[in-house]
């Protein structure tokens, strides 16, 4: 049976943000959403042009009329309005043992002011702050929460802990708003800031991010993941969202709750993720760059190892292969830890002679692709399988480890001939995925560059 998560907000008809964005959110996840509708708007992708409070004791029924009848895991609130409503909401909540997960919605992407005046924030701190589970508040809505000025990371934690005098379990200050390359939120748990960095998407103005976040995070909670544990899940699936965003109108683009990140591995280590993501990120470039006759007929993996890595579960991989089907390439697997002994143990290999090198790509082995590895002005070592001893546990430790025995530096590229029963493999060797990606390239742009001249000819 599906898990069934509650949002109470406003509903947005272009179904970029609001009680709209919050069940895109839930249905991604697999859980079953159910609304409490707070107020009606008339908005758009450019502007919010009216919005329509819905009586108390409409909101109350719906929220009683909900819970005798649906078992909740997890609650969000999104925008209340005014006063009267979150006094009625808290009320609910504290009647129903339910702690929220609440964001402070005040001001739309389009910056139309969604309260109906200064109260609501007195409102927010002595009604339903001091029962709720998490807080998610942008820059703009921390300041007046808080009532101090925030320009850096360091006044995000004031921030943070000036909230959670109000109650909360949790304090969530997304930095977005600061002009920073990288935008890092800050979690605070009254004892512990935890910090959660990813690269800043320019060209993006994300309608209906705070939204998504927040339910998002409610989400993977309902799904017994930790507070800690759901925020970071979160902003990776949101920061993949925003990045894949589409413009269905005139105004903001939304973001794309269709994204290919499905199965976000739970990770403890924040490196971890960090090494998931890049990796990630990588193979996304890879599929629209690369020819489909460089996939070897096994399959082709791409692996990113962690810092210091010294066994399999350190590595980063697909948990299965990219394939080419009539020349099409897709990627066949999820991305997680410990799952491509084959390409993890060259690079374990590699990390035990130079841990710089921390990643690795298996392509298919022609003349012909040999010529353009050449051609491209790579390093290039090999091994020959025949020689190997009997006695040796792993094929591509020996092998790697033999290839780059034969220089004073890891080559780019690693090739076996192969041997009865084993396709011959090239391997591309490099410090991180980009590395790799940027090797990679070369090789395509020889491959290209001979396509033009035979065409030339």
């Amino acid at each position: 049976m599906k898990r069934v998560v509650l949002t109470v907000a406003g509903s947005d008809p272009s179904s970029g943000a609001g009680i709209q964005a919050d069940l895109k959110s839930f249905s991604f996840l697999g859980l079953h959403g159910v609304t409490i509708i707070t107020c009606v708007t008339s908005q758009n992708t450019q502007t919010v042009r009216k919005i329509h409070k819905l009586p108390v004791e409409i909101i109350e029924s719906q929220i009683d009329t909900i819970i005798e009848d649906f078992e909740i895991s997890a609650v969000k609130t999104g925008m209340l309005f005014d006063g009267e409503i979150i006094k009625l909401v808290s009320k609910k909540f504290l009647q129903y043992d339910l702690k929220p997960v609440v964001d402070p919605v005040m001001v739309s992407t389009s910056g139309k002011s969604l309260s109906y005046s200064k109260s609501v924030v007195n409102h927010f701190k002595e009604y339903l702050l001091s029962n709720s589970l998490m807080v998610t508040a942008n820059i703009p809505e921390a300041v007046e929460l808080s009532g101090t000025e925030i320009t850096s990371i360091d006044d995000i934690k004031n921030s943070c802990k000036k909230i959670s005098t109000f109650g909360p379990e949790y304090v969530l200050i997304k930095g977005g708003h600061l002009k920073n390359k990288n935008c890092t939120d800050i979690l605070y748990d009254k004892k512990n800031f935890y910090e959660f960095t990813l690269p800043r998407i320019i060209s993006k103005k994300a309608h209906g991010s705070g939204c998504t976040l927040s339910a998002l995070i409610t989400g993977f909670i309902a799904l017994n993941e930790t507070p800690i544990h759901a925020v970071k899940r979160a902003k990776f699936v949101v920061w993949d969202m925003i990045k894949k965003g589409y413009s269905p109108a005139k105004g903001s683009d939304v973001l794309n709750h269709l994204t290919s990140i499905k199965i976000i591995p739970k990770l403890e280590n924040d490196n971890y993720y960090n090494v998931w993501f890049e990796l990630k990120n990588s193979i996304n470039k890879l599929i629209t760059i690369l020819p489909s006759d460089f996939i070897p007929e096994v399959g082709m993996n791409f692996a990113y190892a962690s810092e210091n890595a010294t066994k399999l579960e350190d590595v980063c991989a697909i948990d299965g292969r990219i394939v080419r089907n009539n020349n099409q390439i897709s990627v066949c697997g999820s991305i997680n830890f410990g799952v491509s002994k084959h390409v993890a143990s060259i690079v374990l290999a590699v990390m035990s002679l130079d841990k710089k090198y921390r990643s690795a790509m298996n392509i298919r082995f022609s003349e012909k692709n040999l010529k353009l590895c050449e051609k491209s002005g790579l390093k290039i070592g090999s091994f020959n399988r025949e020689l190997e001893p009997k006695a040796v546990n792993s094929t591509m430790e020996w092998g790697t480890k033999k290839a780059i025995e034969k220089f004073d530096y890891i080559p780019d590229i690693i090739y076996d001939l192969g041997a009865i029963g084993k396709e011959p493999m090239i391997r591309i060797i490099g410090k991180n995925p980009n590395e790799v990606i940027s090797k990679i390239i070369k090789i395509i742009d020889a491959h290209n560059n001979k396509i033009r001249n035979v065409y030339k000819q």
